[in-house]
């Protein structure tokens, strides 16, 4: 279903003004008026768009972490460094989003909740075959959470690091110690 061009430029005005805002002064603070007059729409059109402040929120998160899936290599036998490659260039990409998923306020019930839908992503891929040493869905949470402590690291201190060598790090660091333990061996 394709979406009517206007419909899709507003909401895209409003995930931009919701991000800009909320960098400006975290998540909590801002109101429903402040985020129309932002993205330059009318306080009732926010509302044909979005019930909440939340749902604009989730949908900013969403739209995200959708275009990180899109870009993602599919199957089992992808090759971790350029997984981590495209990772760390749509974080490099999206430093916004992620800044904004990662420290604001008011956002930590959402990063749990992309966290829980991660894991269950990570079971679906590797539950099949052998059972590992250790459960799976303890190594899946230990995969996530350190994933998202590495984006974090590395935008904290202002992208140190090019996103090809962080894909290497990535592979040698998170997913071929997680591959050994969960027994899904990729290059």
């Amino acid at each position: 279903m394709t979406t009517d061009p206007r419909v899709q430029r507003t909401q895209d005005r409003l995930r931009q003004a919701l991000a800009d805002l909320v960098l400006q002064r975290g998540y909590e603070p801002i109101t429903i008026r402040e985020l129309a007059a932002a993205a330059g729409v009318g306080y009732a059109t926010f509302f044909r768009h979005y019930p909440t402040k939340d749902a604009l929120l989730l949908d900013l998160l969403q739209h995200s972490i959708q275009e990180l899936a899109r870009l993602l290599p599919p199957g089992l036998n992808a090759d971790p460094v350029e997984e981590g490659r495209v990772i760390f260039e749509h974080a490099a990409q999206h430093e916004q989003f992620y800044r904004i998923l990662l420290h604001s306020e008011g956002t930590q019930a959402l990063l749990a909740q992309i966290q829980a839908v991660a894991v269950a992503e990570v079971l679906g891929r590797f539950g099949g075959q052998r059972a590992p040493a250790i459960p799976l869905e303890i190594l899946a949470h230990h995969l996530v959470a350190s994933i998202i402590a590495l984006i974090d690291w590395w935008l904290q201190r202002g992208q140190p690091y090019p996103p090809p060598r962080m894909g290497q790090i990535y592979a040698e660091m998170i997913m071929r110690p997680f591959l050994a333990l969960a027994g899904g061996e990729r290059r």
